[in-house]
């Protein structure tokens, strides 16, 4: 049986090592902010969001997860992104953290796309998920909004009893959404 959580505004305690392959992190409202050595600030960040519960209906029909993603804002925007190892990494490394302090939690990650960018966002995010997966499985989804393409997946742990039910969830909640969306 799923449960709804009462969220709270609260400092982000991360779980991370010293090591020198990580960017130094300043928190920042609900996350970690951190620059690359090329000056891109990254935001990375944990919010609450409500999925639909396929089963009930009025105030009662909501399924609370966590969101979690990452956005930049680039230094030079005209030069072309360059691989960064230690962004990477610096991300992976919060991302872990996070799974880890909120474990028992459901994670909804949509990739941003106001720069059309989005399938390459969904395409580095599978990669690093899975070099970096310790008992989680993700479900992506991409559908059309009007004239865009969306990129998401739930990501849930393997052995949670309840993760069908998180699953069915996500896609009922996206199947609604576009069921509302008139062209």
């Amino acid at each position: 049986m799923h449960r709804l959580l009462k969220r709270e505004n609260h400092f982000l305690l991360l779980k991370i090592l010293s090591l020198s392959n990580l960017y130094d992190l300043t928190p920042v409202s609900e996350g970690y902010q951190f620059t690359n050595n090329s000056g891109d600030q990254y935001y990375v960040y944990l919010t609450a969001y409500s999925l639909l519960d396929p089963l009930l209906q009025g105030e009662e029909a909501y399924v609370n997860v966590y969101m979690l993603g990452f956005n930049c804002k680039r230094a030079k925007p005209e030069d072309p992104f360059g691989y960064d190892a230690n962004t990477k990494h610096t991300i992976i490394s919060i991302f872990k953290s996070l799974l880890d302090q909120f474990n028992e939690e459901a994670f909804l990650y949509i990739c941003d796309n106001k720069d059309g960018r989005a399938r390459n966002r969904r395409i580095t995010f599978g990669r690093w998920f899975n070099e970096a997966n310790d008992g989680y499985e993700h479900h992506h989804s991409h559908f059309k909004y009007g004239s865009e393409d969306w990129y998401s997946a739930i990501i849930v742990k393997k052995d949670k009893p309840d993760k069908q039910f998180y699953i069915d969830a996500y896609h009922f909640t996206l199947a609604q959404i576009l069921n509302g969306y008139d062209e």
